[in-house]
């Protein structure tokens, strides 16, 4: 009962901390695809270059590296790529896009999430 109870907080994604699959290879070594990343939800807390964050773009959740921070006008703007990405990420991401700080990752646990979604995409 506590591992369901524990697994529904962490997939809800409503608590302080959360979870989500890894869904591409863009941070393979890292994060592979399959494995997941446990987050604690972003409360302004100091980002770093080389921290791994998880953001919306759109109506998904990515999760990159940091790999430039530029304060503009006071805003802070937050460049970002996948560790296997030769390009940085299209746009510069926001205080207000943050979700979450990866903390730790489940390897393996998420191939069942993706087995099931490619199921449902046939």
């Amino acid at each position: 009962v506590i591992i369901m109870i524990g697994t529904v907080m962490l997939i809800s994604n409503q608590f302080y901390y959360g979870a989500l699959v890894i869904a591409t290879d863009s941070m393979t070594g890292e994060l592979n695809k399959g494995d997941v990343a446990i987050y604690e939800s972003y409360e302004d807390q100091l980002i770093k270059e080389g921290q791994v964050i998880v953001f919306e773009q759109g109506n998904s959740r990515i999760v990159h590296r940091v790999v430039d921070i530029k304060i503009i006008n006071g805003n802070s703007r937050y460049y970002t790529k996948g560790d296997v990405n030769e390009n940085l990420d299209v746009d510069y991401i926001t205080d207000s896009e943050i979700v979450g700080l990866v903390n730790l990752k489940l390897p393996y646990l998420g191939y069942p999430t993706l087995w099931v979604r490619n199921l449902f995409k046939r």
